[in-house]
């Protein structure tokens, strides 16, 4: 068995970022908050790596020479649905729209605060841990496989992010309720929601579009301005 195995083995985080000072200094913080990283200055090096064996969460930089980010995530999503923390230039919405829209499940703009990058790996982890392989949950004919994230109607399936899962779950659990930006914020991303910040809104308008392409054009998610989102219980899909 190669190092580079041996490391990716037994890896938690895997940073991948042409900034050598970056990944250095990321390493050395999340190792001092007890997680065994492995880094990587190449998009190619890094996709390969992740291909021999996944950890529990990628730091993943928009913007690298050879491959950048968005190239990364988007094969890896064809393969995996393993958490993605993207960094992104600050300010720059389109990138952060754009991450969201291949399947990132959280973005962090640079410079970045050590302590706010450490916060959201570790909201990132807790709503990732494995859950019961029965842990299902059912409202009308929409039912939510919490560890797989898949989201069914009838026959019809549709593959979620962890961040579009979690959303999902939460609005669930209470049919018929509105549930605030903040609350879903919080349950799906594991964070507060920041001033002016639409990343919920983001990951729900996927999310209506992926059930409602499944449910025959329809969605039993509504939005009710100025306050939030509910789940429709007596929702019925259209024919297919």
């Amino acid at each position: 068995m190669s190092t580079q195995t041996r490391l990716m083995a037994d890896c938690q985080v895997v940073v991948i970022d042409d900034d050598p000072e970056l990944c250095y200094m990321l390493s050395e913080l999340l190792r001092t908050d007890g997680y065994v990283t492995a880094t990587f200055q190449s998009g190619e090096e890094g996709l390969r790596a992740l291909r021999n064996s996944l950890p529990q969460l990628v730091i993943l930089d928009v913007t690298m020479p050879d491959m950048d980010g968005f190239q990364v995530l988007r094969h890896l999503r064809m393969e995996s649905d393993v958490p993605v923390l993207i960094l992104t230039a600050r300010g720059d919405d389109r990138d952060r729209i754009t991450g969201f829209e291949l399947g990132a499940d959280d973005y962090l703009p640079k410079p970045f605060n050590p302590r706010e990058l450490l916060l959201r790996v570790q909201a990132i982890m807790k709503r990732t841990a494995p859950l019961a392989a029965t842990a299902t949950t059912e409202v009308g004919p929409l039912v939510l496989e919490r560890l797989k994230c898949l989201a069914h109607v009838g026959e019809r399936s549709a593959k979620l992010t962890s961040a579009e899962a979690r959303a999902l779950e939460a609005l669930m659990r209470t049919p018929d309720r509105v549930v605030s930006k903040d609350e879903l914020t919080r349950f799906a991303l594991g964070r507060g929601r920041m001033p002016y910040e639409r990343a919920i809104d983001t990951h729900i308008s996927h999310l209506r579009t992926k059930i409602g392409k499944d449910a025959g054009g329809d969605s039993p998610i509504r939005n009710v301005r100025g306050a939030g989102y509910l789940l429709l219980s007596d929702w019925e899909p259209a024919a297919p």
